[in-house]
């Protein structure tokens, strides 16, 4: 299934809701997208004021980036609920997606879509505008993933929470987004990646890869943002501006591939039209075939949307 017709997703910048000085700096930064933060990132005792702050902020606007979000707290929450309802309420407008922390069930998808609906309604919203990204944080929501996936379509994004992940599994980690201490392989998390990713290409939906929060480790931070690049993940969270250039870098397609990938796609097409019959044909001694050409155009789309262009040399590129 093709997924939602989102806008590129590659950085996307966590701002403490809770913090007027990181909200000013984050209007001026060209990432991707940009959320505001009610839950993990403000204590208990500031979240009222950390939603009047956030509200504030979408009202005002002027940000830079072209994507809003606001992160909200667990809807199993009387805070989280108040949440939803001020935001979509007074600042409905002014968003673009709401996020959804530690979703495990699709009756609680369910329950807030329905929620949504009557407060669009009151706020004179057209029904289903305010989209929703939904984060896979526990063991019971991965074994939910396929019913969460599909259980509304509000949703557009799938995001992993590594952190409190590891913790509902009891692994042991110290560094959110870090492989356990002392683990043997080089990726633990593989299985977890897999399963959302499978779960939001099926419905159409982008991935999203949760935050690195080694601010000081690039090297750990690229290593981990290539890994679920090459996996087909579309974006990676960053807790720091400092981390964007890195994150996009690892989701947007090299000009080598880009460039190769746009052959291939020419290629196939050039033989397909020249032959009665498509099927497989060699391309630099190697055979391609339709399944070739659709990888070589989701690269190729991949390097449009990050603003790749053909290269001089690539003439014949499509």
């Amino acid at each position: 299934m093709p997924r939602s017709d989102v806008n590129l997703k590659r950085a996307v910048l966590a701002v403490p809701g809770s913090s007027d000085k990181m909200i000013t700096k984050a209007r001026t930064i060209d990432v991707d997208e940009i959320f505001l933060d009610l839950e993990d990132s403000v204590s208990q005792t500031e979240k009222s004021l950390a939603r009047s702050k956030v509200i504030g902020a979408l009202l005002e606007g002027n940000f830079k980036t072209p994507q809003i979000a606001v992160r909200v707290n667990e809807q199993i929450t009387s805070v989280g609920i108040k949440d939803v309802s001020a935001i979509v309420l007074q600042a409905g407008k002014s968003l673009n997606s709401l996020i959804i922390p530690k979703v495990e069930t699709a009756d609680q998808v369910f329950d807030l879509d329905k929620r949504l609906s009557d407060l669009e309604q009151s706020a004179n919203l057209t029904i289903g505008s305010i989209k929703i990204q939904i984060q896979i944080e526990s063991a019971l929501g991965l074994s939910n993933i396929t019913s969460i996936a599909g259980a509304s379509k509000r949703i557009t994004s799938l995001i992993f929470g590594p952190g409190d992940f590891a913790a509902s599994l009891g692994m042991q980690v110290i560094n959110i987004g870090e492989n356990p201490i002392n683990y043997p392989g080089t990726d633990a998390y593989h299985y977890v990646l897999f399963s959302i990713l499978v779960a939001a290409r099926a419905n159409g939906l982008l991935a999203i890869d949760g935050p690195y929060s080694d601010i000081s480790n690039t090297e750990g931070l690229k290593n981990r943002s290539n890994l679920s690049a090459s996996l087909g993940y579309d974006g990676k969270w960053v807790i720091h501006p400092g981390q964007i250039e890195t994150v996009n870098v690892a989701f947007t397609p090299s000009q080598k591939s880009f460039d190769l990938a746009a052959k291939v796609m020419n290629h196939f097409i050039e033989e397909t039209n020249s032959k009665e019959q498509s099927g497989a044909f060699l391309f630099d001694g190697k055979m391609i075939d339709e399944a070739s050409r659709k990888m070589a155009e989701g690269i190729y789309q991949k390097g449009i949307a990050g603003g790749l262009k053909p290269s001089i040399e690539g003439e014949k590129n499509g």
